[in-house]
């Protein structure tokens, strides 16, 4: 497997570690139709998101309400749970975006976090960024209504476009965003259209364009 732009930033100066990615690296296909991203394969590799949307996420069956916790992008990584304690990771893993990812056997990835300190500085700082992004759901959760928690979101976005050139929200049904923000859709609704009349964002197709950055961080402030 030829090392993807992605990968070689992961570690500039080791040639060592590319060939080790190039030689166990096996790049695989995620769609809607087939997604071979699961809780049982997670215990057996690792995964590098190359393209594409998927949402990690828990179901309340009696109710039909979901709770996202992760949105996996370009970039990400799946699963830095069995990674660290080898049990299952008990979520679904939904395909939003037909996309690739990287697949690494999972001791290999073990065995590279003892070998290369920098490597293992990668994976640490993300697993410290899955957390503190699971922590900062629980507050939003606990502590701020739906239309705050929707403005925090599109403040991510926007974070998401400026560090990563990739946006979270491209594509995804208002049902979609809800899920990411612990709310139902006609919630959702109802707020992008107020903030639509007030000119903060503009929809096309199923794409969110934030017009005023400005107004959104007012509007947070103003909430909070």
């Amino acid at each position: 497997m030829q090392t993807p732009q992605l990968l070689k930033n992961f570690d500039v100066a080791n040639e060592k570690l590319q060939q080790e990615f190039s030689q166990y690296g096996n790049i695989i296909d995620f769609s809607k139709e087939n997604n071979p991203i699961d809780s049982e394969t997670t215990l057996k590799y690792f995964y590098v998101i190359l393209s594409g949307k998927l949402k990690v996420y828990d179901i309340n069956f009696e109710t039909g309400r979901e709770q996202v916790l992760y949105l996996l992008t370009t970039g990400d990584m799946f699963d830095v749970v069995p990674l660290l304690d080898n049990k299952p990771h008990e979520l679904a893993v939904d395909v939003l975006e037909n996309g690739k990812a990287v697949q690494f056997p999972l001791e290999k990835v073990r065995e590279w976090i003892n070998r290369f300190p920098s490597f293992e500085n990668l994976i640490y700082k993300y697993m410290a960024n899955q957390m503190r992004s699971v922590e900062n759901l629980a507050i939003d959760l606990s502590l701020y209504d739906t239309k705050t928690r929707l403005l925090k979101l599109l403040l991510k976005n926007l974070e998401s476009l400026e560090a990563r050139g990739v946006s979270l929200l491209d594509k995804l049904s208002h049902a979609e965003i809800a899920n990411l923000i612990g709310t139902v859709r006609h919630i959702v609704d109802r707020h992008l259209k107020d903030l639509e009349n007030e000119g903060i964002i503009a929809k096309e197709k199923r794409k969110l364009i934030i017009k005023n950055a400005k107004k959104v961080l007012e509007k947070l402030h103003s909430l909070k």
